[in-house]
């Protein structure tokens, strides 16, 4: 998988202690790449997490933004991840970017109520191509 600056949502972002964004928003131009295109979702996690929780990792999308923020953004996509996946760490999720992306997106991390995760980092972006979960 080759990546790109530009198309980075997060690179080795974390631990999480609470919910956040992605650091980065990502410009998809005219948007509504759909999953007809080869453009992929990834999430990978290296070190692996410690704890115990569960990860939601929300696609977010708008048509507009201001500095770092989406204006007015609405979910394209939910993927939840359980916890063993979190301690084992390595790629957590690879899915295609659904109908309906407007121009910007960027993701939402947030943890499950009472979680206790400490030490993941998570690194997030668009690829072509990337294998299968």
């Amino acid at each position: 998988m080759i990546l790109d600056n530009e198309t980075m949502f997060s690179k080795a972002q974390g631990p999480l202690t609470a919910t956040a964004p992605s650091t980065s928003v990502v410009d998809l131009g005219a948007g509504d790449a759909g999953p007809s295109e080869r453009l992929s979702l990834f999430v990978t996690c290296n070190p692996p997490f410690t704890g115990a929780g569960t990860l939601t990792v929300e696609l977010q999308t708008a048509a507009g933004v201001s500095g770092d923020a989406l204006s007015s953004p609405a979910v394209a996509a939910a993927y939840s991840i359980a916890n063993a996946a979190l301690l084992a760490g390595g790629k957590l999720l690879s899915a295609r970017l659904p109908h309906g992306m407007k121009r910007y997106a960027r993701l939402n991390y947030t943890l499950s109520t009472g979680a206790t995760l400490a030490a993941g980092k998570l690194t997030a972006g668009l690829a072509l191509d990337t294998d299968a979960a």
